[in-house]
């Protein structure tokens, strides 16, 4: 791989795996999100560097795949790049390899920025350099993931102050964590995903009180629908297969 990726290689600690030794998908996603900000700050376009320009960056989609889920105490790698950016939207890309360096976790991911005054998108300045490589994990497009329609309710909840992160709303990764659990209440089984993907609509804050709501199952898949109650809003959709 080139310099302008990242390569960060380490053993899965016990607390990041459930009862069957598989790493949770919530910290997957988790190190999905940190070797970004790993890279990004590397290269000059991360959060201290963008805060400088008034504004920070925030995840709109996520699409995973997987092969199989990593191993407690096992050595799990995981490679990210930068794909450049068009308009207002940037794309990163990740892999991660077990032990034995094979492929288990593919991820293609879509960003954008917000002005820290008004939480509105910004145009990504042309003059940052996002150090791009011209490789993709899939080979088409990452796609935005439309609401569906609810057919009932599966959970709720109000939003605590330990779901927030940095930028003073709730992390990402806690939308993919709300939501198997939920699904564990209808049968999913976590450890058996081999497809998330998610789109994020809006901030949600601490305080606010979200409903999970049951958008039906498609080609062994669920759809699923986070409504922000407190401000009357889809907050994320999500596909899990």
């Amino acid at each position: 791989m080139a310099d302008n990726a990242l390569l960060i290689s380490n053993t899965v600690p016990a607390y990041e795996t459930g009862p069957d030794d598989r790493m949770h998908c919530h910290w997957l996603m988790c190190r999905l999100q940190e070797a970004a900000t790993a890279h990004a700050d590397s290269l000059g376009f991360g959060i201290e560097d963008m805060a400088k320009l008034g504004c920070f960056w925030v995840l709109t989609s996520m699409r995973i795949e997987v092969e199989e889920l990593p191993l407690r105490e096992k050595t799990f790698s995981l490679t990210t790049w930068s794909r450049g950016a068009k308009k207002l939207r940037a794309y990163r890309d990740f892999s991660g390899c077990d032990e034995n360096g094979r492929e288990i976790v593919r991820a293609s991911s879509e960003w954008m920025v917000l002005d820290s005054q008004t939480r509105k998108p910004a145009a990504i300045d042309q003059k940052l350099n996002l150090h791009a490589l011209d490789r993709c994990v899939f080979s088409d497009e990452i796609k935005r993931l439309r609401p569906g329609t609810p057919l009932n309710e599966m959970r709720s909840l109000k939003v605590g102050y330990s779901s927030l992160d940095a930028n003073g709303h709730v992390n990402n990764t806690e939308y993919l964590r709300w939501s198997l659990d939920g699904l564990r209440t209808i049968g999913f089984d976590q450890n058996k995903v081999k497809s998330i993907r998610i789109a994020f609509l809006s901030e949600v804050f601490e305080g606010n009180s979200v409903k999970l709501l049951d958008c039906g199952s498609d080609n062994g898949g669920f759809e699923l629908l986070g409504f922000n109650e407190t401000e009357d809003r889809a907050a994320f959709a999500m596909q899990v297969k």
